[in-house]
């Protein structure tokens, strides 16, 4: 089957800086900080790496410093490798240069952008039964979605079932991912932010109601305090007095202070979402409102 035709679906993937769109059934085998392989069942399809935000440097010298880099970890030589028209066309406001390995079979794909100077390491593999110009056009279309920053101030995060929208200013601090748990972890100066996802609802959520559910969680106060919008959906939140000590103490100390929760059950896709905040000033309501709208889970 050709995987560029119009009855394949593509979906998106968006992972601590970069996003592009992918053949639905190229999956997530292998997740890291500032890592991704993709693979079907049977075969691994694709791997990227990519560094954080840098100052300034030249394409050539980011080059030179990746060949290093993978010479003194894996132990490989490098050879320049010109990579097929159609990839380079795909990749207009970036600079493309190609390496091929001297020690095992295959290349890759570096990439630096003319404007936030990330680069990013693409290998790809082709399955000896797949028809050459199939490849080629599945790289040249998924190459052509690549992004690697923000324009907005605003990152997307998009994995497994979940996709939600960040302030670019919150950094990824830890994750875990499950079939029936997720959750991510996310900071910033005075803030921390982490989303997550239980399923299957409908077993979690057998013989009783969402506000046992959630006082059934480690992080859940236990407080009577919670206010349950419907039956879907409750919020809580803990703030301290506001007196002259309290602000003092708050500004002393290195711990939050100020803690709020949402968590809704979204009966479409059958999963148990959660929002929760800390930080050392009260959060305003809007910010938080909009980080949990943006929030969502999808299914195939």
């Amino acid at each position: 089957m050709d995987e560029t035709s119009d009855m394949t679906r593509w979906d998106e993937i968006a992972w601590n800086g970069i996003a592009f769109r992918k053949p639905s059934h190229w999956e997530i085998a292998t997740i890291g900080r500032n890592y991704l392989m993709l693979g079907t069942r049977t075969d691994p399809r694709m791997e990227i790496t990519w560094g954080n935000l840098f100052k300034k440097t030249s394409h050539k010298r980011s080059l030179k410093q990746l060949q290093t880099q993978i010479r003194r970890k894996h132990h490989l030589t490098t050879d320049p490798w010109t990579p097929p028209q159609d990839w380079l066309q795909a990749l207009p406001a970036h600079e493309v240069s190609g390496i091929s390995f001297k020690e095992s079979a295959g290349n890759a794909l570096i990439v630096s952008c003319t404007f936030c100077n990330r680069a990013s390491l693409f290998q790809f593999y082709q399955c000896s039964s797949e028809d050459p110009s199939y490849f080629h056009k599945i790289v040249s279309k998924l190459l052509s979605t690549f992004r690697d920053h923000s324009e907005d101030n605003r990152q997307q995060w998009a994995v497994f079932d979940v996709r939600a929208i960040l302030p670019a200013a919150l950094q990824i601090k830890s994750y875990q991912f499950s079939p029936g748990f997720m959750t991510m972890d996310f900071s910033a100066k005075g803030l921390g932010i982490s989303l997550y996802r239980w399923s299957p609802a409908s077993v979690l959520l057998a013989g009783r109601k969402l506000p046992e559910f959630a006082g059934s969680l480690p992080f859940y106060p236990g407080s009577t305090s919670g206010k349950q919008q419907d039956v879907n959906r409750m919020e809580w939140e803990k703030s301290p007095s506001i007196s002259l000590l309290t602000r003092i103490a708050t500004f002393l100390s290195a711990r939050f202070s100020h803690h709020r929760l949402l968590i809704r059950h979204d009966t479409e896709t059958n999963r148990i979402l959660a929002v929760r905040s800390e930080s050392r000033h009260p959060m305003d309501p809007v910010f938080f409102a909009q980080i949990a709208a943006d929030y969502e889970t999808v299914t195939a």
